[in-house]
């Protein structure tokens, strides 16, 4: 993770001419990687439980009441509040919390949920967030819906195909499973370089603005980690509670930034991703150390 933000923030300032273009290519990126990761899943085993039900309700009511709180404040804040809130669990949340000593069934199934929910729920809600209203709300959401729900549901109804009826190729994808890693930090290089050619084109009397935005994604990334953490305590699995909230795929969100919200929110889901990696990167130490 941080080799890719380092690279993406370097392509960004030295290659933007190429980064920008590039970034036409993150959907097929998307879809490979949920692809890959949808081929590890057991359908049969697959149960959805309370726990990520509970998680995701409440996912979604703090992303939509933060927005409420923060909009009359500031809508940019609020839109970073909105995005940081609302994006999907991370891919890799599974391996993190292997590597932490968590159950990962619930997780998984989390994830699922996740997925699905953003592709039923965000055509809905980025229009609103976004500024759309009156006559084009519906119109807006229906375009949302044609890309994000081939997006996300495409690669899973494929998955499930694959493994009912053509198990050599499921086999194949789970024996490269790891690919799924290269395709997401290829896709957050892409994402990065063109938050930070962004950045750059900004004029300067903007740095306040843009590390308020990086605060308000702290804030959220701790609230997360903190509240995940609570859940799965109430159901007995605080790992899978605090990686389902906390760690998340933020290539995803950026992407629907730049498609759909004001850009400027790439800057706190960049930092987002600097927030979720150093508490990892402690929780994965000091469970080394014990």
């Amino acid at each position: 993770m941080p080799v890719a933000l380092l690279i993406g923030i370097l392509s960004g300032v030295l290659i933007p001419e190429i980064i920008i273009p590039a970034n036409e290519s993150i959907p097929y990126f998307i879809a490979l990687m949920l692809l890959t990761t949808y081929s590890k899943l057991d359908f049969k085993e697959i149960k959805v439980s309370r726990m990520p039900v509970f998680m995701i309700v409440f996912q979604y009511a703090v992303a939509i009441l933060s927005y409420l709180a923060l909009y009359f404040w500031n809508p940019l804040f609020a839109q970073q509040a909105f995005i940081c809130l609302i994006c999907p669990v991370a891919t890799s949340a599974p391996v993190i919390a292997l590597m932490l000593g968590a159950n990962i069934a619930v997780l998984v199934s989390f994830t699922l949920v996740s997925y699905v929910a953003i592709a039923i729920l965000t055509p809905f809600l980025l229009p609103i967030v976004g500024g759309t209203q009156g006559i084009h709300f519906l119109a807006t959401s229906w375009m949302i819906a044609r890309q994000i729900i081939p997006l996300i549901l495409l690669p899973l109804i494929v998955a499930y195909l694959f493994k009912n009826y053509l198990p050599k190729a499921d086999s194949f994808l789970q024996k490269h499973h790891g690919i799924s890693f290269y395709l997401w930090s290829i896709t957050l290089v892409l994402v990065i370089g063109k938050a930070t050619t962004f950045v750059l084109a900004q004029p300067s009397d903007m740095i306040p603005v843009e590390i308020g935005l990086a605060a308000i994604s702290l804030v959220a990334c701790v609230f997360q980690f903190v509240a995940g953490h609570a859940i799965g305590a109430r159901f007995g699995n605080k790992v899978a509670g605090t990686q389902g909230l906390g760690q998340k795929n933020t290539a995803i969100a950026m992407w629907l930034a730049f498609e759909y919200l004001n850009p400027l929110v790439s800057v706190g889901l960049a930092a987002y991703s600097v927030w979720q990696n150093i508490i990892n990167s402690t929780q994965i130490y000091l469970k080394g150390r014990s």
